[in-house]
């Protein structure tokens, strides 16, 4: 069984690279096919986005949109065993600070504010890295099989909502501020626009909670940080 997780996920830095983008991730792609064939892999999971369902999301989207219909292809002329895997939005430790949520935490605890481009009324369904790793391993399974799953969370929330939420973390010592967004690469609610083939969301009745996961990951950055000042030490050693 063959995992590709490896390629560009930065949709800002897909949007402005879009030959980088392109060649290494559907070429990448293409290339880890072939060995997969050569070896008689028996299952090949490819790590793709919900960003495959619309016309947002730009040069990713569109690496995305091309690979699956590559390994389709392949699965048709090859006798291809695969499993595409839709992931949602991703949060946890060891993210790069790409990753929105983690960019955020590491500005509070450095600067003491968060900054939001936009109104922060977009919805999202974050998942927990660990439960997003675990229900990955789940897709191996046969009922998986040439098929196409959704793994994102089960708890929707604003935006704005998570980062009142991050601000009472902290003790309401930290801003958050609102700029006028320009960016027609992310969606509001939804990504749905566009129809590729249909896929099942994989779940599992036990999920690391959203406002539990973000705590441990400040107190993760935090011990990271030597630099932080007394005031916002004595903020994350208190009882939450």
């Amino acid at each position: 069984v063959v995992f590709n997780f490896a390629g560009i996920a930065d949709i800002d830095f897909a949007r402005h690279n879009p030959y980088e983008t392109l060649h290494t991730n559907y070429v990448g792609n293409l290339n880890i096919l072939n060995a997969c064939v050569a070896n008689k892999v028996k299952r090949y999971l490819f790590a793709s986005t919900l960003y495959v369902y619309s016309s947002l999301g730009s040069f990713y989207r569109a690496s995305k949109q091309s690979c699956e219909l590559t390994i389709e292809a392949f699965a048709e002329k090859l006798d291809f065993k695969y499993t595409i895997l839709r992931y949602g939005s991703l949060y946890g430790p060891r993210a790069h600070q790409t990753n929105w949520i983690s960019k955020i935490l590491h500005q509070a605890l450095r600067e003491k504010k968060i900054t939001r481009c936009g109104d922060g009324d977009e919805i999202r369904e974050y998942i927990h890295v660990t439960d997003a790793a675990r229900l990955s391993v789940k897709a191996i399974g046969k009922e998986f099989e040439n098929e196409y799953v959704i793994i994102s969370g089960n708890q929707s929330i604003r935006i704005k909502d998570l980062m009142v939420m991050i601000k009472e973390m902290f003790n309401n010592t930290v801003n958050l501020e609102f700029s006028e967004s320009t960016n027609d690469t992310h969606y509001e609610i939804t990504p749905y626009n566009f129809r590729p083939k249909l896929a099942k969301k994989i779940d599992d009745s036990s999920h690391i909670d959203l406002g539990q996961g973000v705590l441990d990951l400040i107190y993760s950055i935090a011990q990271e940080n030597h630099n932080l000042d007394s005031d916002l030490r004595q903020i994350l050693k208190s009882p939450q």
